[in-house]
């Protein structure tokens, strides 16, 4: 019998560059473009301080940091789902008037009972009693040396 590869850790992400997997390398590159924009239309260092530093804070989270074993964009996701969708659920009856209602007769008949008595005779006693003797089975070897 051939045996075949099984690949295992299929949950993890590849390292592709470096020891970064390429969700996280693209975070990083986002955060540094956006750092650089920032460093080209805010020359003055005071400035981009306060807007760079939360641009790589936001990019470092979202690349490393897992919370309960999610990325951080999953869990961030889930947040902003739970906040938006609404959270209590209650069953009310909505009844449409404009649907039609189908109203339907019945006649009552008079019931009517009658017993079927099931009807044993002789050769069906013997033939059940045959099964439960060969436990089912419709052939009996039987022994020829005894004659």
């Amino acid at each position: 019998m051939q045996q075949y590869n099984i690949p295992q850790f299929i949950d993890s992400e590849d390292k592709i560059i470096g020891p970064l997997t390429i969700r996280q390398f693209s975070y990083l590159a986002i955060g540094v473009v956006v750092s650089g924009f920032l460093w080209y239309f805010k020359p003055n260092i005071p400035v981009f301080l306060i807007t760079a530093i939360p641009v790589m804070l936001a990019a470092f989270t979202f690349a490393f940091i897992k919370i309960n074993g999610q990325n951080f964009e999953i869990l961030l996701s889930n947040v902003i789902i739970y906040i938006l969708k609404p959270t209590l659920f209650l069953w009310s009856r909505d009844v449409d008037p404009t649907q039609s209602v189908i109203k339907v007769s019945i006649q009552k008949k008079k019931a009517t009972f009658r017993r079927e008595t099931p009807e044993y005779n002789q050769s069906r006693v013997e033939e059940v009693a045959w099964t439960l003797d060969t436990y089912g089975e419709k052939t009996v070897i039987t022994d020829l040396s005894e004659e």
